[in-house]
């Protein structure tokens, strides 16, 4: 390949890392790169560097011996207790030192951002990718294969950088809303700790962050299957507008009635005729808050109002103006109570 075309590609994949790729982008980017093992190994490269960069701007900020000196050795004794590949570890392994480096020092530091870490090199030279919104909510990742993922704050998506040849897997921890590239000769598969969610493709919400091991499939287009993990046989269409449940009991589906089902990702929230304590758990889902009301009478009052794009303290303010109440913060958590009490 020409030096001016790899340049035009070393492009693409700075702007695919950068979330800055169109759909059609990444697809031709995909293409290219399934092309050859040339440029399979300049991807990888690129994408590698542009991580040194990254991390090496966020280590810049920190004292990245001390940091070192707390984990070095527990990475060490990690790798040599662990041989072989286990999904429920994040290691990081046929890195170079730099990398490495850099990637333990964002680890010890908990910093609160969505990041892509490639933890897991297989014989057949395929990635294992991993992305987590820690403290992030409406981070939009793009797929291998054009499709997106809107994930909630506090959930994580993993992937193999080559999708299989009959099927597209990820598998999900907690909530996230996918737009998926339709291909009818390649299913979209979506795992979780109880369920599998089958498309061919469409848009739809997955909430496997409920307790009681309960999932919440929400399909705003196409159709969707819902069917048990260790048990396809067990399994449900899903239409547009309805919602799937499934818990340890049973797979049902109905009619979604909850018109802010989905705001944690359009940051838009809507209340008509609503009693307070809808309200405070509409809020409490959508803001990841810890709102409380111990009023029967305050819970019971009914509320209208619209919001988009504001944040908890904004919003609290004008539910708090309009029914005469007011805020108290006590011990992380935020109590709504009359003006007079």
């Amino acid at each position: 390949m020409e030096t001016n075309d790899n340049i035009k590609y070393w492009d693409l994949i700075a702007k695919y890392h950068s979330d800055e790729c169109s759909q059609e982008e990444t697809k031709e980017l995909f293409k290219w790169r399934e092309e050859s093992n040339e440029n399979q190994i300049l991807f990888n490269q690129v994408k590698t560097d542009l991580e040194i960069i990254n991390l090496n701007e966020s280590m810049n900020k920190v004292n990245v011996n001390t940091a070192w000196e707390k984990v070095k050795n527990r990475i060490q004794e990690e790798e040599q207790d662990i041989p072989v590949f286990e999904e429920k570890k994040i290691r990081f392994f046929s890195f170079n030192p730099v990398l490495k480096y850099a990637a333990t020092v964002i680890i010890l530091l908990g910093i609160g951002f969505i990041s892509a870490k490639v933890y897991q090199r297989i014989s057949s030279n395929k990635i294992v990718l991993e992305y987590a919104a820690v403290n992030e909510q409406g981070k939009e990742i793009t797929l291998p294969d054009g499709s997106t993922v809107v994930l909630n704050s506090e959930s994580k998506i993993t992937y193999q950088d080559f999708f299989a040849s009959n099927q597209r897997r990820v598998k999900l921890e907690g909530e996230a809303f996918f737009d998926v590239t339709k291909n009818p000769e390649q299913a979209f598969i979506i795992e979780t700790k109880d369920a599998e969610v089958k498309v061919l493709g469409t848009s739809f919400n997955v909430n496997a962050n409920i307790p009681g091991h309960k999932v919440e499939v929400f399909v705003e287009s196409g159709l969707v299957q819902l069917s048990r993990l260790r048990n396809g046989d067990e399994k449900i269409l899903i239409n547009p507008g309805d919602i799937g449940i499934l818990n340890t009991d049973k797979i049902v589906k109905q009619k979604n009635t909850d018109k802010n089902l989905v705001a944690w990702k359009t940051k838009e929230i809507v209340f008509y005729e609503d009693n307070l304590e809808k309200v405070i758990k509409t809020l409490n889902r959508v803001y990841k808050t810890n709102i409380n009301c111990d009023n029967e009478e305050v819970l019971n009052l009914k509320y209208t109002s619209t919001f988009k794009d504001q944040d908890i303290d904004s919003v609290l303010n004008v539910i708090c103006l309009t029914l005469d109440l007011k805020t108290e913060r006590i011990n992380n958590k935020i109590y709504l109570v009359k003006h007079d009490s």
